[in-house]
């Protein structure tokens, strides 16, 4: 980070005014046009997403809406139903089910919304940072850039941390612009909110803090504002965690939350490969990379545009996206979604990187014009193939680039109908597999809080508890998804208690003895 990093506010014909500022009222009537686009942008990004609305629920989406059913029916999460995403992302799902009903369209529905919503944000805070004509291009892009349907986004958590994300990355500029220690505050209040959601959020404050620390050692005249910015910024962090650690601290389970949100990770992320995490995603999943390519594009130039002008607000962005590839590589899975983090970051980039590509299109040789051409053709060849397919099962197989992830979410549905045929409302079944969204399709209670075989690949012994609760609760149906054996003890109790009740689909099922 370049010792020029000075403040800049004047540029871009930044104005003192906050009038354009998504809090304050001041000058709405004689810029409706600008809302009204906002308002036209953040539909936009809905209609993007609705053909994949009424989509297979995979595997995720299912264990976010199980935990979420039984939170809503008095169960604790981690400590009844575990999972190792932030309890926030649960509570959209129940707000969506409370408000449009128990059905796999409600959260979906929620996560568009709240893409809408962070638009407005990314708007905000580049219109402070930038000025007024970039932010507009930052939206527009933004809300585009939901066309790229490879990116899988659905409702998930890392859609649903956006909201937050964004929110506190505005919060934060404002807090850039004013030195007001409240601005640090909210920032850190929403960004802990997002890492509540999915904890890789936490990078944010990586970044912000960095970000700080640079301007503390740089210009040692503002040293007493910045560590005052870092001191809000820690403070509302800890403010925004607090209600959800009291909440568990009454439960008795803080140790469950923990454990979950970050203990389980760090050994999940030391269990994947580690030269994934020296990968982006984008090129491990290349989907994604095709489906916005032109927009990646756009973006690269704009971070070197970032980089040219060298200053504090340009190097904010640079930051952002660096966290966010970081923590989209952090774990080393390669996911198609965790690239969705990028997008505010890349979004403003990518408005700086629009007017530089033009003049190289109106100055450049053929070649140069070939080469643009050629990835926005690509982009458009691929959004269009997948919107293309005349249903939500066919677009949502295109999404998912035909892997068996897509199927097994396709199948799930005959299995839950099996499952439920086979047991009756309240009774428990159990999984051994992944394929979490069969409990929920089925309306089925699962046998034990450890649901799904995911941490059994981390931590062998947890299969112990497994068997314990399963002893107790004596799942009428127990069905196996997974393409591993079965653990020596789970295969003993089920050759003992229940007999084999057939396969459907890629599901063996075995029904209790007496039922």
């Amino acid at each position: 980070m370049s010792a020029v990093m000075k403040q800049d506010a004047g540029k871009a014909g930044e104005q003192p005014q906050l009038w354009l500022d998504p809090v304050c009222p001041q000058g709405i009537a004689q810029h409706m046009r600008i809302y009204i686009l906002l308002a036209v942008m953040a539909a936009l990004i809905f209609l993007f997403l609705m053909p994949l609305f009424e989509a297979p629920f995979e595997r995720d989406q299912g264990t976010y809406a199980t935990i979420a059913r039984g939170w809503m029916n008095g169960a604790v999460p981690y400590r009844d139903l575990w999972d190792n995403k932030g309890p926030l992302l649960f509570l959209w799902y129940i707000a969506s089910f409370t408000c449009l009903g128990e059905n796999i369209v409600a959260p979906r529905i929620a996560a568009a919304l709240a893409a809408g919503c962070s638009m407005i944000f990314v708007w905000a805070a580049a219109r402070r940072l930038f000025g007024r004509r970039n932010a507009i291009i930052a939206a527009i892009l933004f809300a585009l850039s939901f066309a790229n349907l490879y990116l899988q986004v659905s409702a998930n958590a890392e859609v649903f941390m956006l909201l937050p994300l964004t929110a506190g990355f505005w919060a934060f500029v404002m807090g850039t612009k004013s030195n007001k220690g409240t601005w640090f505050a909210l920032a850190g209040v929403l960004i802990s909110f997002a890492v509540f959601t999915r904890q890789s959020a936490i990078w944010t404050f990586v970044g912000f803090g960095i970000w700080l620390a640079a301007i503390c050692l740089r210009q040692p005249e503002e040293r007493k504002h910045q560590f005052w910015a870092i001191v809000c910024l820690t403070a509302g962090g800890i403010l925004g965690a607090l209600p959800f650690i009291l909440y568990f601290v009454k439960q008795g389970s803080l140790y469950d939350l923990w454990f979950a949100m970050f203990g389980f990770n760090i050994g999940w992320a030391a269990f994947q490969s580690f030269w994934l995490k020296l990968v982006p995603p984008l090129f491990v999943e290349p989907g994604p990379l095709f489906g916005g390519l032109i927009f990646w594009i756009l973006a690269a130039v704009g971070c070197r545009e970032l980089w040219k002008k060298n200053n504090r607000d340009a190097w904010l962005v640079i930051s952002l996206l660096a966290v966010s590839e970081a923590a989209a590589q952090t774990m080393g899975i390669g996911s198609a979604h965790y690239s969705i983090q990028l997008l505010p970051g890349a979004a403003i980039a990518a408005a700086l990187g629009l007017p530089r590509m033009m003049e190289w299109w109106k100055s450049g040789g053929s070649w140069l014009r070939a080469g643009f051409a050629s990835a926005a053709a690509i982009s458009v060849v691929a959004i269009l193939f997948a919107y293309a397919k005349p249903s939500a099962e066919e677009r949502f197989i295109v999404q998912y680039t035909f892997r068996d992830y897509a199927d097994d979410a396709i199948g799930a549905p005959a299995i839950a109908e099996a499952v439920a045929l086979r047991s009756a409302p309240g009774e428990f079944v159990y999984e051994w597999g992944r394929s979490s969204q069969i409990y929920f399709l089925a309306n089925r209670q699962p046998g034990s809080n450890w649901f799904y075989n995911r941490p059994y690949e981390v931590d062998k012994s947890m299969i112990a508890e497994v068997m314990t609760d399963l002893q107790k609760r004596k799942p009428a149906v127990i069905y196996d998804t997974a393409d591993i054996p079965l653990p020596v003890e789970l295969e003993k109790f089920i050759s003992k208690n229940y007999r084999y009740a057939g396969q459907v689909n890629y599901a063996k099922l075995y029904q209790l003895l007496g039922k």
